[in-house]
């Protein structure tokens, strides 16, 4: 008890060395993956089974369910994240921009949790922690442009268009998620934020059960997005967009990619905020089929991701591009892989989508009284 208590045993993991680590790591996403699907099988039968047989029972499965994915997604997190930074520590990548990455989170955390708090406590309280909250994180996120040095010369934009082309991405982001979300219905914040962690923490345990992962950078998940992306039908565009940023710098924790700064703005906070843009499926007007909505939300949403990644192999990665390729026909072809994901997220997600008691629990969700 003494040695577990001083940890002996998790400091000799990192005696395994990096390619030890490597292959825990690879088992053990592996091994998720077939842990995950089993889970949701199981709670998927356990649910229609007692619905049929023991319908009063529904309320009481509910919370179980709730408690049990939650559960399961840090438990997860956590594992993998142990071994993952063990084997950053190895390889001697602990640096300063990951810190400076883990402080910009921490901040953020922190922002989330005092506005949940004071919102619940007081208007005026939430007014100032809100504004403070925010000039803080705005500022924090000018300085990392620029204290995070270019990884090299030929990570250094190709011109000054990557600046252009995001700020057009995200004022493009910004101005569905404001148009979008003049009609969303006003309900709990506290429900709202507490459902947001539930969605972030699904979204960034699923990111770690990989089906395919490629050499440069990025992978197909399982669904990993799907989480967020029913999040922002349920909740709007505007909610689902601070989400997916606060996701993005999960992900930017999780396995940062730090070449240069406008890359990480990119690649992180915009590729996966876009993903809140799902929330359009709201308030679309001509039709009224909930598949439909999801449909068309999650693939302007996943679009708008694909482009941020485009840019960004477009005037960062150009020294990437793999015999054949321009830079653009490099960062076009490569970034498929999103595409890839959404079919994935189109064939998951209709499947529920398609059930008349999953749309009916989604909608008491923005219901005033519960």
């Amino acid at each position: 008890m003494k040695d577990f208590l001083a940890l002996e045993e998790l400091k000799n993991v990192l005696s395994l060395g990096k390619d030890g680590l490597r292959t825990a790591y690879t088992a053990l996403q592996a091994f998720a993956l077939y842990v995950t699907l089993f889970i949701a099988v199981a709670l998927t039968a356990a649910y229609f089974i007692v619905k049929r047989k023991k319908p009063e029972s529904l309320a009481s499965l509910k919370s179980v369910i709730i408690g049990t994915v939650i559960g399961y997604a840090i438990t997860l997190s956590a594992c993998i994240g142990f071994f993952m930074v063990a084997r950053m520590k190895v390889k001697e990548e602990l640096n300063a921009e990951f810190y400076l990455m883990l402080g910009f989170f921490a901040l953020c955390l922190c922002y989330a949790i005092a506005a949940f708090i004071t919102k619940l406590a007081s208007p005026k309280a939430f007014k100032i922690c809100n504004a403070t909250g925010l000039s803080l994180a705005v500022i924090y996120a000018f300085v990392l442009l620029f204290v995070i040095p270019v990884a090299g010369e030929e990570y250094k934009p190709l011109s000054g268009g990557i600046y252009v082309f995001s700020l057009l991405l995200v004022l493009a982001i910004a101005l569905v998620a404001i148009f979008f979300g003049k009609g969303e219905e006003a309900v709990s914040e506290s429900r709202a934020l507490a459902f947001a962690g539930v969605s972030v923490a699904l979204s960034f345990a699923l990111s770690y059960v990989k089906l395919f992962s490629l050499p440069q950078g990025g992978s197909i998940t399982l669904a990993s997005m799907l989480p967020l992306i029913i999040y922002s039908y349920v909740f709007g565009a505007r909610k689902g967009v601070f989400a997916g940023v606060v996701y993005g710098l999960l992900q930017c924790v999780q396995s940062p990619q730090i070449y240069q700064p406008m890359q990480v703005l990119l690649d992180y906070p915009v590729a996966f905020g876009a993903i809140g843009v799902a929330g359009i499926a709201k308030n679309i007007r001509f039709t009224d089929k909930p598949l439909v909505k999801f449909i068309i939300g999650a693939s302007v949403a996943c679009v708008l991701r694909y482009f941020a990644h485009v840019i960004s192999g477009y005037y960062v990665f150009s020294s990437w591009a793999m015999e054949g390729y321009t830079a653009l026909s490099w960062a076009i072809v490569y970034n498929l892989f999103v595409i890839a994901e959404l079919a994935i997220i189109l064939v998951v997600g209709s499947v529920l989508f398609s059930s008349k008691s999953f749309v009916a629990e989604l909608d008491k969700l923005t219901q005033k009284k519960v």
